[in-house]
């Protein structure tokens, strides 16, 4: 008798045990799922108030979606003096960082007429909303005022800059498994 309820001990904990790692496996699995499946992205045009250039008109246009080095869209910035003289540039999305309302997004330079074609732009978005009186919270930054030397991939200074008008949207949700580092070569010796 002793025996035969060790036994039925034995197998309910072993189904307590089988039942709590097939709902782990199946939270997990959904929660893999979601998170290889982020929906990262950021767009918008907004009107920038920088200080350094405060009668300047300086606009942003932003749209980006994807996962990091995987991330498609456009960067296109316009700058003009008070005076009307200036220019700007169109840059490819090569990556996109997104987490709540803040992102990070790095673009080559494809077309321009202040910076060289091929260099690497770093831009950091702030998705504010609107405050009580419907004006915009949004921030922006970006590198070429900033001292930051070679812009690598991802990366981008803080959100230094306030809009004026417009804004951004940025959706970070998920977070998915970062692309597999490009290949090594050689010994490294």
């Amino acid at each position: 008798m002793r025996s035969t309820m060790i036994r039925a001990g034995i197998t309910a904990v072993a189904l307590s045990l089988a039942t709590v790692a097939t709902i782990g496996t199946s939270a997990s699995a959904a929660s893999s799922a979601t998170s290889k499946d982020p929906q990262w992205r950021v767009s918008g045009t907004a009107k920038i108030h920088f200080e350094p250039a405060a009668g300047d008109d300086i606009t942003f246009t932003i749209a980006a979606r994807g996962v990091f080095t995987e991330a498609k869209g456009t960067v296109k910035v316009e700058h003009y003096l008070a005076d009307g003289n200036g220019g700007g540039f169109e840059a490819e999305v090569d990556c996109l960082v997104a987490g709540g309302p803040v992102a990070t997004v790095t673009a080559v330079i494809t077309t321009s007429t202040s910076f060289p074609v091929g260099d690497r732009i770093a831009v950091s978005v702030y998705d504010g909303g609107t405050d009580r009186s419907g004006g915009g919270r949004d921030r922006i930054g970006w590198n070429w005022s900033v001292p930051t030397g070679a812009v690598q991939p991802c990366m981008a200074p803080a959100t230094f800059a306030t809009v004026k008008r417009g804004g951004f949207t940025v959706v970070g949700k998920g977070w998915p498994a970062p692309p597999a580092p490009p290949a090594q070569t050689g010994t490294g010796k």
